[in-house]
């Protein structure tokens, strides 16, 4: 297991002292021009990947960092990227990420290649996970920072126009984040399958096959831990109405939503208690946020980005708290085809606190 922490900070890389160059921007130069850029780039998904992840200057220097420290600290790992799993995580907590590892170390990564990428608004995350966790954890650490990516979308930025004020701005830029930035960089560092997860999440006992192995072979597209019933109207209003619109304007099917609906059929597209009798509508069941395994050869079909790419605009997730588990739980059942779904049943703890995680 390989683990990148990155900091929503911005500061400039230690470059070791055996890098003999003027300057990091100079590092990040040569990279590209030896050809270095994508690491191992999964080229059926490449020219699909059109969707900049901030307004604030997009994804490139966080990918140009992220290749830099993978090519000084990846050079002993046999398997290519395409077959491991990236794990993009958010934590500001070196207890709980330290247990996280852990947990990771012992119950996943002896069977999948997992390369673990952690974000975080913590700016001394590095120097306390170096202080919290044991050596032997922190021998295969990459650390990168990172500053570009946590943000409120523009369309979004008035706070009174935010429904389920309880949530606050940065549990929404969680879920902004996971749509906008997270698959675009796993995908453009060459990986086909992201595991989204929590850092206080964890796998109370071994899971003994490889997962990227797994879904490849069975042919499956996204696969979850736990499906939740519904979700209240206050955090799932204009969703069903939305994807209604999307469904007409590109004149398509869904593949399962309308199971989802009463009346079964696009009669039944409307918010619960907005758009029609409260026994009717659509019923937001979803995919729960914490453990997901998506693949990116799936995410990044052309219909799918368009559909992602309208919410997105919209700025409506952000605002309504739709998040990144209704969004998808669309993706599920207006794109996926039964067959290519898989609910795991492997024992799966959330939300867990780092004695218990790490004990």
């Amino acid at each position: 297991m390989c683990l990148f922490v990155l900091s929503l900070y911005e500061e400039q890389v230690s470059i070791p002292p055996f890098v003999q160059y003027t300057s990091y921007r100079e590092v990040l130069y040569l990279i590209d021009a030896a050809g270095m850029s994508p690491l191992g780039a999964n080229p059926a998904i490449q020219n699909r990947i059109t969707l900049s992840a901030s307004r604030k200057g997009g994804i490139a220097h966080s990918l140009r960092e992220a290749k830099w420290q993978i090519q000084l600290k990846r050079h002993d790992i046999a398997s290519k990227i395409e077959d491991r799993l990236a794990v993009l995580l958010l934590s500001n907590d070196e207890r709980q990420l330290c247990c996280a590892v852990k947990n990771f170390t012992g119950h996943l990564s002896p069977w999948t290649p997992v390369d673990f990428y952690v974000f975080s608004v913590n700016n001394h995350l590095e120097r306390k996970f170096a202080q919290t966790c044991d050596r032997t954890l922190g021998a295969g650490l990459v650390f990168l920072k990172l500053q570009e990516h946590w943000e409120t979308p523009e369309a979004a930025e008035d706070p009174s126009l935010w429904t389920a004020p309880h949530f606050s701005e940065d549990y929404r830029r969680m879920g902004h984040w996971r749509l906008a930035f997270q698959m675009e960089f796993a995908a453009k560092l060459g990986y086909k399958y992201v595991l989204q997860m929590d850092d206080d999440s964890a796998f109370p006992h071994p899971v003994t096959i490889d997962l990227v192995k797994h879904m490849a072979a069975q042919n499956i597209s996204m696969a979850a831990r736990n499906i939740i019933s519904g979700d209240d109207a206050d955090v799932t209003r204009g969703l069903a109405e939305l994807a209604k619109f999307f469904l007409v304007s590109e004149g398509m099917e869904p593949t399962t939503l309308f199971t989802e609906c009463r009346p079964a059929d696009i009669r039944g597209l409307f918010t619960k208690g907005i758009g029609g009798p409260q026994s009717e509508g659509y019923s937001t069941r979803y995919l729960i946020g914490n453990f997901m395994i998506i693949s990116l050869d799936f995410w990044y079909q052309e219909h799918i980005q368009r559909f992602v790419k309208l919410v997105l605009r919209t700025g409506a997730h952000f605002r309504y708290r739709w998040n990144e588990q209704q969004v998808q739980a669309l993706v599920w059942q207006m794109f996926l085809p039964p067959d290519n779904f898989h609910l795991f049943d492997f024992p799966y703890n959330h939300p867990v606190k780092p004695w218990v995680t790490c004990d």
